[in-house]
């Protein structure tokens, strides 16, 4: 049955892949922004401990937010860079670490699928 597709078939199926890797990042840090990082920025705001809301590069403060709240607090030592990790796990839920873990990991495997079309495909 694979024999049948032809090379445009497969392009078309990978492409298809691509996208719904895209979309599922996309998704993934429209969600964690808001409904995870607004409420710990809140939640930082209150203890006067916000130093990151006020900065934003092209969505960094997100990927920051995720990546303090995967990665063990241990891992950044006394370079905290912007937020407190140790606090930021604190004030998280379950569901906080969840929508991270799945930004982080979306991210994670839009990349690997990008880098095998191009390789691929090209």
């Amino acid at each position: 049955m694979i024999s049948e597709f032809t090379s445009d078939d497969i392009l078309f199926l990978a492409t298809i892949l691509m996208f719904a890797f895209m979309i599922n990042f996309f998704l993934s840090w429209l969600i964690f922004a808001h409904l995870s990082m607004r409420p710990l920025e809140k939640k930082l705001k209150a203890l006067n401990k916000d130093s990151i809301s006020q900065w934003d590069g092209p969505g960094w403060r997100v990927v920051t937010y995720a990546m303090k709240l995967v990665l063990p607090a241990s891992f950044w030592g006394k370079n905290t860079m912007l937020i407190d990790p140790h606090l930021l796990k604190e004030l998280a839920t379950t569901k906080d670490k969840t929508l991270a873990f799945w930004l982080m990991l979306s991210g994670l495997l839009f990349v690997i699928v990008c880098i095998w079309y191009v390789e691929t495909f090209s």
